[in-house]
């Protein structure tokens, strides 16, 4: 089955819960329960957010992939 193109509203839902999940991180607590029941995919979230918040997420973005 294809893959659906994301709308402008669905990017910016990404954007911000990625950057409130980057700030748990900052803040000692874990971010994968946000990230992992979301249903977006580690690609949408590595093509669409900060590269800045993608970064502080990197260890939950590789166990949620593995």
């Amino acid at each position: 089955m294809p893959k659906k193109r994301l709308t402008q509203r669905e990017i910016g839902f990404i954007q911000g819960m990625v950057n409130a999940a980057a700030l748990q991180e900052d803040w000692g607590a874990s971010a994968f329960d946000v990230i992992s029941g979301s249903d977006y995919t580690v690609e949408d979230i590595r093509k669409h957010c900060d590269k800045s918040d993608v970064e502080k997420l990197e260890n939950v973005l590789q166990a949620i992939k593995s």
